[in-house]
């Protein structure tokens, strides 16, 4: 006779719900105080990707705050028509309502919402496969800290970025596909589900798209290889009528909820669109290389190799979406912390079984093991997040990635303050100004998120060559803003309509001849700024001679009329 707890529960379900629960609240509480020892180390000098969700986050509180029928109507129109939706924001509002609208608030938001859930699904389902018999408490442990130190799952989260919601979704999706053997067991119900949490993981951040793909191809030819090898043909036929229930449900979902962002991505060639962003495959393959440190590189590799011997193929189908999400992104650009979140979200069942033959080796003791597993982890942490750690642990640089997500950090913080200043002290209400410039060191976004109040007269140039042309209205605004040397955070060539009006204002030719120099500023990493104040209006003969720059590697850029 099984006994039946007050909950409905059965004593043992109830045991292992109260685990997890425990464990979600224990990681939750150290994901957020990690959180504020991070942001206690950065300056409030969020722009771009950085500041661009976390501003919707205000925004989307306020709006709740004021009309939550209207934030509703507003968070639907953005899920149907938005590359970055409001939806991955939706439920981080608690955290909005109940802390405010901090930094602190609204990555804690995501770290408790989506990174500590994600890390505790994709350690478990890891671990459970990684095991060659019952579960022991000793390797969960292990597993656990390996999970919730993770560096790639918190390099983007702690810039503030909330795409680790995909690799929740995905998470979901992998689960579903390894349960139902491919979608060859109850296939209808199966492939609904992987479907879901499919056009879940599209819907949260578009680019998705490409993951999808991975696990999707990924899963087939696992499917067709485990047929040819057991020689069993007919479970084919289910996991078909699977396949076809996911993508009826991914067209159906896309087409109700999204269908003007989906015209309009069917439109759009992003290779070409994002070719600026885009590099040779052997850098591609080191940048992504350099997100984790080689001791970890290290134990995946081990872990692979362990895989094919235990035959481990949930492992090895993870790897193998992994690479293919890799392969299919890179052909539209390079991979950004972010956008390598699902290929190392694959990548973690073989460093979990890695760990798990680590410590499960009979020669070893468990508690020491677990120890050695744990500090790698915790300087693996340290050296990629945090700058003392980096400075200590440069010794043994092999434990830590070398790509650094360290606190946000301007040099001669000041003197952005007296370029803000003087820049509002000079405008008028009618005045706008523009800037030459677009890296960490200086941008238009860093200016104006940093100070609001120059929100309103700027006047945007064009950051990429391949995603933008130049902008010939930012030439007449009344003030520019220049750097010596020019600077650019993509690869050379890719933002020329950054850099040539840069140099051009600098030198005091072709357009720069209409601008005056009024005062110069000590920026980070030792580069100059300059303010520059336009004298006269830009004459067409120096934007004909600009244009005539820019042609030389764009050949279609035409001069415009004025």
């Amino acid at each position: 006779m099984v006994t039946i707890g007050p909950s409905g529960r059965r004593p043992r379900e109830n045991k292992v719900f109260g685990f997890w629960s425990g464990i979600y609240i224990v990681s939750a509480l150290l994901g957020a105080a990690l959180t504020a020892i991070y942001l206690n180390l950065e300056d409030a000098v969020y722009y771009w990707d950085f500041a661009g969700y976390f501003d919707r986050f205000n925004e989307q509180g306020a709006l709740l705050a004021a009309s939550p029928v209207q934030w509703l109507g507003q968070l639907k129109t953005s899920i149907a028509t938005e590359d970055l939706s409001a939806a991955i924001l939706a439920p981080l509002m608690p955290f909005h309502v109940v802390f405010g609208g901090s930094r602190l608030s609204y990555i804690a938001g995501i770290v408790t919402v989506y990174l500590i859930p994600t890390a505790l699904f994709i350690g478990r389902m890891s671990h459970m496969e990684a095991v060659s018999g019952a579960p022991s408490s000793r390797t969960v442990l292990a597993v656990w800290i390996a999970a919730f130190l993770y560096t790639p799952f918190w390099a983007p989260t702690l810039r503030g970025l909330p795409d680790i919601a995909g690799c929740l979704a995905l998470a979901g999706a992998t689960y579903y596909l390894w349960k139902s053997e491919f979608l060859t067991r109850e296939p209808v119900s199966s492939g609904v589900r992987v479907g879901a949490y499919l056009w879940l993981a599209f819907m949260l951040r578009r680019w998705y798209a490409f993951a999808v793909m991975g696990i999707a191809i990924s899963a087939a030819f696992f499917c067709l290889f485990q047929a040819a090898t057991e020689r069993k043909f007919l479970p084919l036929r289910n996991a078909a009528l699977g396949g076809i229930y996911a993508i009826l449900v991914i067209v159906a979902a896309a087409l109700i909820f999204q269908q003007p962002l989906v015209v309009r991505i069917m439109g759009t060639s992003y290779a070409d669109l994002y070719s600026g962003y885009r590099t040779t495959f052997v850098s591609q393959l080191a940048e992504v290389g350099s997100r984790l440190s080689y001791l970890n590189w290290l134990l995946i590799l081990l872990g692979l190799c362990i895989s094919v011997v235990r035959r481990n193929r949930f492992s090895l189908l993870c790897a193998v979406a992994s690479v293919l999400t890799f392969l299919i992104f890179s052909h539209t650009q390079d991979p950004d912390r972010h956008h390598s979140l699902p290929m190392f979200l694959w990548l973690f069942p073989a460093y979990a079984q890695a760990i798990v033959a680590i410590v499960s080796m009979p020669a070893l003791r468990w508690r020491w093991s677990t120890a050695v597993i744990a500090i790698a982890a915790i300087l693996a942490f340290a050296g990629t997040f945090f700058p003392i750690g980096r400075q200590l642990l440069s010794p043994v640089s092999f434990v830590f990635a070398r790509e650094d997500t360290l606190p946000l950090h301007l040099d001669n913080l000041p003197e952005y303050g007296r370029l803000m200043d003087d820049l509002a002290s000079r405008m008028g209400p009618e005045d706008r100004f523009s800037v030459f410039a677009s890296s960490p060191v200086m941008n238009e976004a860093l200016l104006y998120e940093m100070n609001k109040d120059l929100s309103p007269h700027v006047s945007l140039a064009c950051q990429v060559d391949s995603r933008e042309q130049f902008r010939p209205e930012t030439l007449q605004s009344r003030y520019i803003v220049a750097t010596d040397p020019p600077v650019a955070h993509l690869q050379p060539g890719a933002q020329l309509c950054i850099t040539i009006p840069d140099q051009y204002i600098l030198e005091g030719k072709g357009i720069g001849a209409a601008y005056k120099r009024i005062e110069t500023y000590q920026l980070s990493g030792g580069v100059a700024g300059y303010l520059y104040e336009q004298m006269r209006p830009v004459s067409k003969a120096e934007i004909e001679a600009l244009y005539a720059e820019f042609r030389k590697k764009y050949p279609d850029w035409t001069t415009p009329q004025r």
